[in-house]
Order: C-alpha cells, then sequence, then structure tokens
C-alpha cells in the first residue's frame, strides 16, 4: 500500500472507493426496480391480451347467436 506522504491521498482514496461501492449499490438497486418494471409491463401485456380477446369474442358470440335464431 502507498504512503501518505502527508498529501491526503490514502484519505481520498477512502473516499473514492466509498463512494464508488455505494454508486455500485445504487446502479444494482436500479437494475432490480428495472428488472421488476420489465416484468409488470410484460403482465399487464398479457392481461390486456386476455380482456381484448373476450371483449372481441362477445359481439362474435352475440352475431352467431342471431345468425343461429333468425334461420
Amino acid at each position: 500500500m502507498a504512503k501518505d506522504n502527508g498529501n491526503g491521498w490514502d484519505e481520498h482514496r477512502k473516499f473514492v472507493v466509498e463512494t464508488l461501492e455505494r454508486h455500485e449499490q445504487r446502479l444494482n438497486d436500479i437494475h432490480d426496480l428495472q428488472r421488476q418494471t420489465l416484468v409488470a409491463i410484460a403482465t399487464l401485456k398479457v392481461k390486456a391480451g386476455v380482456w381484448g380477446a373476450l371483449a372481441g369474442a362477445i359481439p362474435v358470440l352475440i352475431l352467431i347467436a342471431i345468425y343461429l335464431f333468425t334461420r
């Protein structure tokens, strides 16, 4: 390990290392939130597709019923 030589580098080095570790933790937290957000978006896309299919099927079923009963 390098000597301090009275210029304060050792203290500054510790500060820099602590800051980098803190930033790394923040980036990891952001990546975790991003993954959770992507999963939530994918879930909402699937739900929207299912509800859209159901909403589209209702008029079709009504038209089929009308056609069968008016024949």
